[in-house]
């Protein structure tokens, strides 16, 4: 066996998610891969994958309760003591804090993967505060941090976060464009006579719903045959979630239809012509990245982790953030654009993916930096 590597997530939804690719190529190394998660309804499918699941009692995504707190950095010292893994890669900000600790106990390294700032930095205030603090205190004891756009980088860099020497930049978390995200191993979207605007993600107002929606209400006065739809899970645990009335208010005044959530996003991407994200801080969109592998034109804000993704004018357009005028500008733009157009500009998007942006790049990335690390132990 070459080694016990652990991965710990504040879900199990996210390893299917953004890092399923990863497991697998770990696993088909020769690793023994322990996933660290909370109980949900994906651990029996990741453990299909040939890694050992432990669920995690403890850990409560949301708010902070030292009580709970502390009782999750004692789970992970008991995990880590049992299991003993050689390497420890962990992701969003409580993983990052209490595990760092307790493997720091037993001397075990660890990967911190800042996967975006999130709402305790978008709004700032004393969960702000507190939470530089942790990740000041912290961030020393590994061996590297990695962040998904240089802006964050620069900002944990400047606001004295992390040291320089320990952080690194990777592209995202991957998309697979040969297996997974090709528009190749679906048949063409049916011409319906009008145009598809897609919004996907987490019904939230830092991912920008409301302007969306307020830019659905301009572009549908002046062109009747445009349908606003939106992908993405409603009622989530978040202090700016998009509450259930809202979003039947925008239904029932027909600006938008809701799709509901789907666990394969691909056939949704295939039947539109525009994929939205009007977002307010990301790591790196995973819904961009896959949206442009599949061929998409994209509109996103220009804001870290969208504005690497789309070179404005070639495979999409970007609009201000928060700025409702610039996006449905953006929108006319695209709606105005020949079929050509639109097709040249998704496939120079899936062209950037391929190139840029590819799971095989970040399995490498791993790849290298286990086989350093671990070589650093011997």
């Amino acid at each position: 066996m070459a080694g016990k590597i652990c991965l710990v997530s504040n879900t199990g939804w996210s390893f299917v998610r953004f890092r399923i690719d990863v497991i697998k190529s770990l696993v088909a190394a020769g690793y023994e891969v322990l996933l660290l998660m909370p109980a949900d309804a994906f651990a029996r499918q990741l453990a299909s994958l040939g890694a050992k699941v432990v669920l995690l009692q403890s850990l409560y995504p949301k708010g902070l309760n030292p009580v709970k707190d502390i009782m999750l950095y004692r789970e992970f010292k008991r995990i880590y003591r049992e299991e003993k893994p050689d390497l420890i890669i962990q992701y969003t900000i409580k993983p990052n804090i209490y595990s760092t600790w307790a493997a720091k106990r037993y001397g075990i390294p660890t990967i911190a993967v800042i996967t975006g700032l999130g709402y305790a930095f978008i709004n700032k205030g004393v969960v702000t505060a507190i939470a530089k603090q942790l990740y000041r205190l912290t961030l020393r004891k590994t061996e590297r941090v990695w962040f998904l756009n240089r802006d964050d980088l620069d900002f944990f860099v400047s606001h004295g976060l992390v040291d320089h020497r320990r952080a690194f930049r990777i592209p995202g978390e991957g998309v697979n464009c040969v297996d997974t995200f090709n528009p190749e191993l679906f048949l063409p979207a049916a011409d319906r006579g009008v145009f598809r605007f897609l919004f996907v993600g987490r019904l939230l107002y830092d991912k920008g719903i409301a302007e969306f929606v307020e830019a659905a209400k301009r572009i549908k006065r002046a062109y009747p045959d445009t349908v606003f739809l939106v992908l993405g899970y409603l009622n989530v645990e978040n202090p700016a979630a998009v509450q259930e009335t809202r979003l039947n208010e925008w239904i029932g005044d027909g600006w938008i239809r809701y799709l509901g959530a789907v666990d394969d996003v691909r056939s949704v991407l295939v039947d539109c012509d525009c994929v939205v994200l009007p977002s307010y801080r990301e790591g790196m969109s995973t819904t961009l990245q896959e949206s442009a592998a599949m061929g998409k034109p994209l509109i996103a804000s220009d804001i870290p982790g969208c504005k690497e993704l789309i070179d404005d004018g070639d495979n999409g357009y970007l609009c201000r953030v928060k700025d409702v005028d610039s996006l449905t500008a953006c929108m006319e733009r695209m709606i105005n654009l020949s079929q050509d157009m639109r097709r040249s500009m998704g496939q120079k998007g899936r062209d950037k993916m391929i190139k840029e942006y590819s799971v095989d790049r970040i399995i490498s990335i791993y790849n290298a930096t286990i086989t350093e690390i671990l070589g650093e132990k011997k």
